[in-house]
């Protein structure tokens, strides 16, 4: 099992010294990637429910700092060398496609083909109405579409696309990613259109806090849906984001630490957790870290070295 890394790149510990910090100290640790949350604005007000939180709010408001995905990566690939970089998940509707697959493709050429992406429908109603985006009911189809152009421009050359959400004439988009074939797409989401969409279109899924009962049953749906189509799961990831918590020595947990949805204690503890999941196939676990300073945030990621000694043992 692989283990990655979601730094917050929003709210108080989100400082270029420190996100460069954590970044690096992951990329020399050997954690297997580094992926990225992205909000482009914070609406002041919004009645759209956060699904990740029982207080359907989020921790940050709108005066924090976001930084934006693509903007972060690009900053982390020239300050790390071998740490796979992305998204946890980038929103298909907020930004152009043919925009946002070269900006994609020029940062896999310049990672040296290091990019992954985690790609979603979004949540926030209140964000897509303040950037102008096709109907908010709609983003599962305009998310398909945008699925449809990422492949095409990094397959094909010239390259051009008639849609009904976006259409553009035959056009040059180099340059190509490094990696053959294109940047591996993660579909984000945990309802069975997520699934279906991952089953379709996806090179792997990635759902959000599920407890393994929860993931069992989807993971049945995914694999059903699969074998309907004809589809080779063999090369399939199944990548789940996580909450976390190391600890030295055994702790309690806090407020909002929710059993499942945040893993909590020493290593020992957290692997034994994990071969839940790993025995319901699961390839990799990206944690973002539910750490009160950045001391707590520098000893999850120290402590996870010996996280991942034990989960990469043979079971």
């Amino acid at each position: 099992m692989r283990i990655g890394i979601q730094p917050a790149n929003s709210g108080p510990h989100a400082t270029p010294a420190f996100l460069t910090e954590v970044a690096e100290t992951a990329d020399r640790l050997g954690y297997h990637s580094c992926l990225i949350t992205d909000h482009v604005v914070l609406p002041v007000e919004y009645a759209s429910p956060y699904p990740y939180h029982p207080s359907g709010r989020m921790a940050v408001g709108p005066d924090a700092d976001y930084y934006e995905p693509l903007s972060l990566i690009a900053y982390l690939a020239g300050r790390t060398r071998r740490i796979r970089l992305g998204t946890s998940v980038l929103i298909a509707a907020y930004r152009h496609p043919l925009v946002v697959a070269k900006q994609l493709a020029c940062l896999d050429a310049l990672s040296g083909g290091r990019m992954v992406i985690g790609l979603g429908t979004g949540w926030l109603r209140e964000e897509f109405e303040a950037l102008g985006t096709p109907p908010f009911a709609e983003r599962g189809a305009v998310t398909d579409e945008v699925i449809e152009i990422f492949r095409r421009v990094w397959r094909v050359q010239p390259v051009s696309f008639q849609g009904r959400y976006f259409s553009f004439p035959p056009v040059g988009v180099m340059p190509k990613p490094a990696q053959p074939g294109g940047i591996p797409i993660l579909i984000g989401g945990e309802s069975r259109p997520a699934i279906r969409r991952a089953v379709r279109l996806g090179d792997g899924w990635h759902p959000f806090k599920l407890p393994p009962d929860d993931l069992a049953v989807r993971l049945r749906y995914l694999r059903e849906q699969a074998q309907a189509i004809g589809r080779d799961l063999s090369a399939f990831t199944i990548s789940l984001r996580l909450g976390l918590r190391l600890t030295a020595g055994p702790t309690e947990r806090r407020p909002g630490e929710e059993p499942w949805k945040c893993l909590v204690g020493t290593p020992e503890q957290v692997a034994a957790d994990l071969e839940a999941y790993r025995s319901l196939g699961v390839h990799e676990v990206v944690f973002d870290f539910r750490t009160c300073s950045a001391d707590e945030t520098r000893q999850t990621l120290e402590l996870g070295v010996k996280l991942m000694e034990l989960v990469a043992a043979p079971a």
